[in-house]
């Protein structure tokens, strides 16, 4: 009688103490009883099971994390693989007269066009 309380069914039914005692001397009650209580042991067994796979997960992710942190270092390889960056460039002039300037200025700016 106190596994149907347990799972609920003697208070959802509304039994009298005569009903619940006379379901539970039934056999099939034997087999529902067994049945449930076979869910409930798979039940507890897949979860062990999803929680030993999580607990694995994050051990291997801690020992990722602990194995970067040990092997990393100056950035042996950066740089090697990807786009470089450009240097820019130019001239650089430096005149004390304006005259002179402008007309160096011209000069040097006459030979690149715009791209």
């Amino acid at each position: 009688m106190q596994c149907l309380a347990d799972f609920g069914i003697y208070h959802d039914l509304q039994m009298t103490p005569q009903e619940a005692h006379h379901i539970t001397l039934c056999p099939q009650w034997k087999i529902v009883l067994n049945a449930m209580i076979e869910s409930r042991r798979n039940e507890l067994q897949s979860k062990a099971i999803k929680q030993d796979r999580w607990n694995n997960r994050e051990a291997d992710r801690q020992a990722e994390k602990a194995f970067v942190e040990e092997h990393k270092g100056p950035g042996k390889f950066s740089g090697k693989y990807g786009p470089q960056p450009t240097q820019p460039w130019g001239c650089w002039l430096e005149y004390n007269d304006d005259l002179i300037l402008s007309e160096a200025w011209d000069a040097a700016t006459e030979e690149f066009s715009e791209d």
